[in-house]
């Protein structure tokens, strides 16, 4: 039916694990800025990662260990894998999973789990953002104090890009506005 990494949804003879409330959105990324130059206001820059959420129910009724499937699910909170729906995969090539979330939980009076409902949140892989547990288990090797360094140099070097790119965009306004314009951003400037 599904499956994303080591965890999968099935429907057999021997376990039930079903896949419900599948949701998915798919936006742009864009900024809207006040521009009298004859730019467009809107700069569309591409697309923001995409977002999948589903859940399901788990019953030891229908062979599965409840409690268990959640501490697996939560141990995998910051991995990455492709999901796959059917045989085919659906959307990027990796998702992380970002949330686990737990409810409806019922007990026997001993405290054994008897089912729970499981919300999953998936966001689509991204190499530029990493989760706060992969940091923090990175902090004590070595090789990660010397890609500290490195980082550093690299915010750096993209801070000083970002603020030259920044100030050629200001100049070529500035050769392009028409006097009326520069005249409207003294007023406002003034006031």
């Amino acid at each position: 039916m599904a499956r994303w990494g080591p965890k999968g949804f099935l429907v057999s003879p021997t376990k039930i694990v079903p896949f419900g409330g599948f949701t998915t959105s798919l936006t742009l990324k864009a900024d809207s800025e006040n521009d009298t130059s004859g730019t467009a206001p809107t700069n569309t820059r591409g697309r923001e990662l995409r977002p999948i959420s589903f859940e399901t129910v788990y019953l030891a009724a229908a062979g599965v260990d409840p409690r268990g499937q959640v501490e697996e699910w939560e141990a995998q909170l910051g991995n990455s894998y492709p999901l796959y729906i059917g045989e085919r995969r659906f959307g990027p090539a990796k998702m992380t999973l970002t949330g686990v979330s737990t409810s409806d939980v019922q007990m026997t009076a001993t405290g054994a789990w008897i089912s729970c409902k499981i919300a999953l949140t998936l966001e689509e892989y991204s190499e530029g953002k990493t989760s706060a547990l992969t940091t923090k288990s990175s902090v004590g090797s070595s090789s990660s104090s010397a890609s500290k360094g490195g980082d550093s140099a690299a915010a750096k070097k993209a801070t000083a890009d970002y603020k030259a790119t920044l100030a050629a965009k200001k100049e070529a306004m500035n050769a392009t506005a028409s006097k009326s314009d520069k005249a409207q951003k003294k007023t406002s400037k003034g006031a």
